[in-house]
């Protein structure tokens, strides 16, 4: 997604799109790499004005991923959606310390984008905003108890029937203590 810069008047842009998942291919290429899958087309909403030399970046960000649960390594499908907001600029703004002297700050510690050219790219922004909405640790459930740490088997589906209480091995030694209660 491109957008002019010069299309953007002083009232700001509104912009609004859906993106097939085929034609997303750098994205389908990292999920593929990550272990997860595109499963809808992404919703896009963004809102673009400027602020003085600034353009800032309003956006919305929907699609439904495949992701594996953390804890169980069943396969389901989620609702990602996030918001976010974006600064580019064509040069970085001064910036003043309180006793007058000037500080350097490069564009990443100032949380701008700089840019190159006439045209806004918005696309690995927004393909950045899918990553960053994505869970850390994805759950088919809430409730899922995950796997059998001694056969493997997944817990959801019922009790595999190994020995649950597995004594930790440091405290072994304890077992056979017997103490006199006087």
């Amino acid at each position: 997604m491109r957008v002019h810069i010069d299309d953007i008047k002083d009232e700001g842009l509104n912009l609004e799109f859906v993106e097939e998942a085929d034609t997303l291919p750098e994205l389908q290429t990292l999920a593929l790499e990550e272990g997860w899958a595109l499963r809808s087309p992404l919703r896009v909403r963004l809102r673009l004005f400027r602020i003085d030399t600034l353009i800032e970046v309003e956006g919305e960000i929907a699609i439904d991923v495949e992701l594996a649960c953390s804890r169980c390594l069943a396969t389901y499908v989620s609702p990602v959606d996030g918001r976010f907001s974006l600064t580019f600029a064509e040069t970085l703004p001064e910036v003043e310390v309180e006793d007058g002297d000037e500080v350097e700050l490069d564009a990443e510690e100032m949380g701008i984008t700089l840019l190159e050219g006439e045209e806004l790219d918005l696309d690995a922004a927004i393909h950045e905003q899918v990553l960053l909405a994505l869970p850390l640790r994805p759950l088919c459930d809430e409730a899922c108890k995950g796997l059998c740490s001694n056969c493997g088997e997944n817990l959801n589906d019922g009790d595999c029937g190994c020995d649950q209480h597995v004594l930790d091995p440091r405290f072994a030694a304890l077992k056979n203590l017997k103490i006199d209660q006087k």
